[in-house]
């Protein structure tokens, strides 16, 4: 995959924004609170780095992209941001899964931010193509939530098909991304795998139990 798909995957599942500052918060304490090596599920397979990352923070919080990347649905973002990255070793699949914290000045803040986030997430779904010269993209994206649960949620689910004259077979990427608010922060966890088009059913579960969990971590600050 080159580094083009791997940013537009990327991009998609709100991950990466279109300009930076630097962050406001005290990482240490943070990073504490934050996902390790052993809190990834086995099913993404067995950690081999680990990166956290308290400087640069995005100015909103984007749920979707289309397949140009243009984001679809966002809200500004707080000042405290904070993100894990866990690479993984699994099997022939380039895999990785993330953590990002997005902490508001009040729980107040954060849920009008996710209200508002949840009532528009519909917006996501549907399929967007791209088409430049080598290599295009045809993207699905489908959203939802798991009502019940002890924190609000909702998750996006982002499938990417490439294809032309500069790949020899249809290259294929899933990331799929939990958000949960709790506390005065909302939670994104998020798996992304290359050479894949869809998440197992174990992994769908296994992300949605790891993103309660990191959310539990922020219910009180």
């Amino acid at each position: 995959m080159t580094r083009r798909m791997l940013t537009l995957a990327l991009a998609t599942a709100g991950l990466l924004a279109a300009s930076v500052t630097p962050a406001l918060a005290a990482p240490n304490a943070a990073d504490a609170r934050m996902m390790t090596e052993k809190d990834v599920p086995a099913s993404f397979g067995t950690p081999k780095s680990r990166d956290f990352d308290a400087k640069t923070i995005g100015k909103t919080i984007g749920i979707c992209d289309n397949a140009s990347g243009v984001t679809l649905v966002s809200v500004p973002a707080p000042a405290k941001q904070y993100l894990v990255d866990i690479e993984t070793t699994n099997k022939k699949t380039y895999t990785e899964v993330f953590e990002r914290v997005y902490q508001f000045p009040s729980a107040d803040a954060a849920q009008k931010a996710f209200t508002s986030l949840f009532d528009r997430m519909g917006s996501c779904d549907g399929t967007s193509r791209l088409k430049q010269p080598g290599a295009s993209l045809r993207q699905k994206v489908t959203t939802g939530s798991y009502p019940g649960g002890e924190y609000a949620d909702f998750w996006v689910n982002v499938s990417g098909t490439w294809t032309g004259s500069d790949l020899k077979k249809p290259g294929l990427t899933i990331v799929r991304a939990m958000y949960v608010q709790a506390g005065d922060a909302i939670v994104e966890t998020v798996a992304y795998i290359n050479g894949r088009g869809a998440l197992t059913d174990q992994q769908v579960t296994d992300l949605a139990d790891l993103g309660e969990t990191l959310g539990a971590r922020w219910a009180t600050s």
